[in-house]
C-alpha cells in the first residue's frame, strides 16, 4: 500500500486536497482496482477522522483505492461554502480518471462514499454530473466528472431538515434553492445508488434517505438500501474500531457494522464486467 497527498487543481485556480490509500499491483492479471471517493461528515464545520481515515482503511483492506477528499469547510466568510465542495469532488474525480495508470485505478470503477454532510455533497453531483451548467463551470466534460455509483451513509440530503429554523445558516451553506434538497436533484442519469440509515437516528431524520430513495425508484435509478431497526448517528464502521469514547457501546452495533460487507457485495455486482 502507498498513501500519498494528491494536490487536485481546480477551474479557480485555486486546489483541494485528498489522501490516496492506493494498491500495489500484484499480479499481470490485476492491474486495476475499484475506487472509493470518500466525503466524510461532519455539519460542514470539520472531516470526521474516523469517517476519512478509518472507513477508508477499512474499504482499502477489501481491496479498494480509497481517496479521502478533505474538501472546503464553512469559515468566518460572509461567501456561501457552496458550490466550491460540488467543485471540488467532480474535479477529483476528473483528476483521478486522468490519473488511472497512475493510481493503478480503473477508471470506469469509481464510487463516490458520501457520509451525513458529506452524503449532501456527492447526492449533490450524482444529480448534476451531466448538466452543461456544471460542465461548463468546470470545463471539464460530463463523462470525465461522472460517478460510476454512489453510496451514502445517514445522509443528509435535504438541509432543511438537519438546519431547522436557522434560514441564514443554510444560506451560509448555499445560496443556490435548487442544491438545497439533493432529493429533487434525482434523475435518470444519476448513479446506481447504495444507501443506509437507521430508523433511530435523532440527528439527521430518516426522511433524508426515505426521500431520496422515493426519487430513486421514480426516476428508474438501481438502488439497494437497507433501513436498520436501531442505531444512533455516525456510527461509521458501527464497531470498536470507530467507536467515539463518549458514546461508548451506542457506537457499537453488529447488525448496523453488516453495512459495509452489503455495500463490497453491492459495488462488486456493479462493476463485476469492468
Amino acid at each position: 500500500m502507498s498513501i500519498t497527498e494528491l494536490t487536485i487543481p481546480l477551474p479557480n485556480e485555486n486546489f483541494v486536497t485528498a489522501t490516496a490509500y492506493v494498491l500495489p499491483i500484484t499480479t499481470p492479471k490485476k492491474t486495476m482496482f475499484p475506487g472509493i471517493i470518500i466525503c466524510a461528515g461532519g455539519s460542514f464545520k470539520h472531516l470526521s477522522q474516523r469517517e476519512n481515515t478509518l472507513a477508508a482503511l477499512a474499504f482499502h483492506a477489501h481491496g479498494f483505492n480509497v481517496y479521502s477528499l478533505n474538501y472546503s469547510l464553512l469559515s468566518t466568510d460572509t461567501e456561501p461554502l457552496y458550490p466550491i465542495p460540488l467543485y471540488e469532488l467532480a474535479s477529483t474525480i476528473a483528476f483521478i480518471r486522468t490519473n488511472a495508470k497512475k493510481f493503478n485505478q480503473n477508471p470506469d470503477a469509481l464510487t463516490t462514499l458520501g457520509f451525513s454532510a458529506g452524503g449532501h455533497i456527492v447526492s449533490a453531483l450524482s444529480g448534476t454530473w451531466a448538466t452543461v451548467k456544471l460542465t461548463s463551470e468546470l470545463n471539464l466534460t460530463s463523462e470525465s466528472i461522472r460517478p460510476n455509483a454512489q453510496i451514502l451513509a445517514y445522509p443528509l440530503t435535504d438541509l432543511t431538515t438537519f438546519f431547522t429554523n436557522k434560514s441564514t445558516k443554510i444560506n451560509h451553506i448555499i445560496a443556490i434553492p435548487e442544491l438545497i434538497n439533493t432529493q429533487r436533484l434525482v434523475n435518470a442519469k444519476t448513479p446506481p445508488t447504495f444507501i443506509w440509515h437507521s430508523y433511530t437516528d435523532t440527528a439527521v431524520p430518516l426522511s433524508n434517505t426515505l426521500g431520496y430513495i422515493t426519487q430513486l425508484a421514480k426516476n428508474k435509478v438501481p438502488f439497494e438500501s437497507h433501513i436498520f431497526s436501531s442505531g444512533i448517528h455516525g456510527t461509521v464502521l458501527a464497531n470498536t474500531l470507530t467507536a467515539r469514547p463518549e458514546k461508548g457501546v451506542s457506537d457499537i452495533n453488529s447488525r448496523v457494522a453488516t453495512w459495509v460487507d452489503l455495500a463490497i457485495s453491492w459495488m462488486s455486482s456493479q462493476f463485476e464486467n469492468s
